[in-house]
């Protein structure tokens, strides 16, 4: 008598699951390349105001990308698998560049810059000590002006200038009033305070953007 063999069978409901299961694997990872293609675009952007302190974030943020991909990647086409391989590869490229802060000031930019800053003072190493209260408020109120558009470079020639100025006191400080001394240290306190304030504002955008994208997902 013949033996018959029992053969599992699936059914048809069964083989649809599957393939919705793997179809949702394959959109989901597609849908993570895109975020990672736009990612790496936005970052490539911004490169040129990136400082190499805000780098560990970034990198850690590319890593959460990419592990999602990597968690099915055999999931994505072959285009698909080459173009993640790519988007690495463009990644340690914006790595290995220099950043924002690394990069030398240049001195025709400091000139504008003292010039959009300082006005009637862009000679810093002639102000009177007379006048270098007046030039510390005029310094100061061009900065609270003109902070909202800035740039991390933007603060970075503010600072060298505000740098240049207080040299330029530390020269003449024995023929300061005490109050023009004051007025000046409340004066470079307020610098600092606005642009620590506005690195911690983009700190939080940068955080709260990074948060939706990850709840909408």
């Amino acid at each position: 008598m013949a033996t018959i063999l029992a053969v599992p069978t699936v059914s048809f409901g069964q083989e649809t699951q599957a393939n919705t299961r793997t179809a949702q694997q394959e959109s989901g990872t597609e849908q993570e390349l895109k975020n990672l293609r736009e990612w790496i675009k936005t970052h490539s952007d911004k490169i040129a105001t990136t400082t190499r302190a805000e780098w560990p974030t970034i990198k850690s943020d590319f890593a959460r990308h990419a592990n999602k991909i990597e968690n099915g990647f055999q999931n994505l086409s072959e285009e698909s698998k080459r173009e993640f391989l790519e988007l690495k590869t463009r990644f340690q490229e914006l790595e290995s560049k220099p950043m924002a802060d690394e990069v030398p000031l240049q001195a025709e930019e400091v000139k504008l810059r003292e010039k959009d800053l300082l006005g009637k003072f862009t000679n810093i190493q002639t102000i009177k000590p007379t006048q270098l209260r007046e030039a510390y408020l005029v310094f100061i109120q061009n900065v609270r002006d003109k902070r909202k558009s800035w740039t991390a470079r933007d603060w970075d020639y503010a600072d060298y200038i505000l740098q240049k100025l207080t040299r330029r006191r530390d020269t003449v400080e024995s023929k300061l009033t005490t109050l023009d001394n004051i007025k000046i240290r409340t004066l470079i306190g307020e610098f600092h305070t606005l642009r620590s304030g506005q690195e911690f504002k983009e700190r939080q955008k940068t955080k709260n953007a990074q948060g939706s994208g990850t709840k909408g997902k």
